[in-house]
């Protein structure tokens, strides 16, 4: 009987240690879940057998009453005592038939527990597993972003630098146009003295012709 409530005393404690602890675990917490599922089931299995033991002894009780009954057919205070011990026995196995069954619905209920702990940490690895991945992506990324940046910067310095020749050649350009239309200016001026110079080279000739004729 104090065995039985040690059990049932220890399985309380064990229940409120679930209610405590919840569906999200650790291994270390999934190793003692598993360590107490181990003693319940050591447990259950000696309350069993002490069960079966406590019935041995009933029927053994219930014979010797039978034969207490036969051959003191006049003591019925031995037969009652008897009677007495046997319900008293009875009442026992019935409370260890309980005590049984509570510690099979908790071992239930453990491994439920633990089967929930092995999901969550399936699924807490498979998260991981995913960061993991979204990390490397992440990198890659930044590695292609760190490359592209680069390229870019290429290409606007060979700009800059095709920007600031256009801009020397441009002004290069600027100071022949100018050149050339100062000198145009002055062969324009040289044309115009020189046309008047034939214009008077003409008149003189006509004048001369005149006075040869």
């Amino acid at each position: 009987m104090m065995k039985s409530k040690r059990v049932v005393v220890w399985i309380s404690a064990l229940i409120g240690l679930l209610a405590l602890c919840g569906c999200n675990g650790t291994t270390a917490e999934n190793s003692e879940l598993k360590g107490q599922v181990d003693e319940l089931k050591a447990n259950l299995k000696e309350t069993t057998a002490q069960r079966d033991a406590l019935r041995q002894d009933i029927e053994k009780l219930e014979s010797s009453l039978d034969e207490a009954e036969s051959s003191l057919a006049g003591t019925s205070e031995a037969r009652d005592n008897l009677q007495h011990q046997v319900k008293e026995l009875a009442a026992s196995r019935d409370q260890l038939n309980v005590k049984v069954d509570e510690l099979a619905a908790a071992r239930i209920a453990l491994q439920k527990k633990i089967d929930e702990l092995g999901q969550d940490r399936g699924q807490l690895q498979q998260r991981v597993g995913d960061l993991v991945r979204s990390r490397d992506e992440l990198q890659v990324m930044v590695e292609n972003l760190v490359d592209t940046r680069g390229l870019l910067e290429r290409q606007v310095a060979s700009l800059s630098n095709a920007r600031d020749s256009a801009v020397a050649d441009a002004k290069a350009a600027q100071t022949k146009i100018e050149q050339l239309g100062n000198k145009l200016k002055v062969q324009a001026q040289q044309m115009t003295e020189l046309q008047g110079q034939i214009v008077a080279i003409r008149s003189v000739l006509e004048q001369l012709q005149q006075k040869l004729e």
